[in-house]
């Protein structure tokens, strides 16, 4: 299962993101850009997962990657906890519940990314919320540095989160 991001977070994170695809650039030193594409699509992700809010319209979104990118792949018990963790909080569950246990099944596998298709169709929904919400406030236009982004990251996380 890819992780998918829309066209329209795509470009409008263009100047940003390594035109290479989102497994990082050529090689290339370019400090003003991320290295993948999936670096902003994380951060998006983190953006609609502090708000608990997710848009579930994910027709239109196309692939990014499958799998995560090589720098992630140690990052991905804990991506898929605060995945859980975060639907647990938006759905009101309580921790020490047993519909935790059924979120956990729900969202979670044990192939590669530790997140069933519905895990990912999940984070997918939180990185398109994200990227709406960020695009909202505070950034109305095309970033041009990863500075600006990572800046513009900081308000809408510290904004945004419940």
């Amino acid at each position: 299962m890819h992780f998918k991001f829309s066209q329209n977070a795509k470009n409008f994170f263009s100047y940003i993101t390594s035109p290479e695809g989102s497994h990082g650039g050529s090689g290339q030193n370019n400090q003003s850009k991320f290295e993948y594409q999936f670096d902003v699509y994380y951060c998006c992700a983190l953006i609609g997962m502090a708000a608990l809010q997710r848009d579930d319209d994910t027709s239109d979104l196309k692939d990014l990657v499958e799998g995560y990118p090589k720098k992630y792949e140690d990052n991905k018990a804990q991506i898929a906890g605060l995945l859980v963790a975060t639907e647990a909080k938006r759905q009101g569950v309580d921790v020490h519940s047993p519909k935790l246990e059924d979120l956990m099944l729900e969202y979670l596998s044990d192939d590669e990314t530790m997140l069933s298709e519905e895990g990912i169709k999940t984070l997918n929904a939180y990185a398109l919320k994200g990227y709406n919400l960020i695009h909202d406030y505070p950034l109305s236009d095309k970033p041009t540095s990863r500075e600006e982004f990572l800046e513009a990251f900081n308000i809408a996380i510290n904004y945004y989160e419940i």
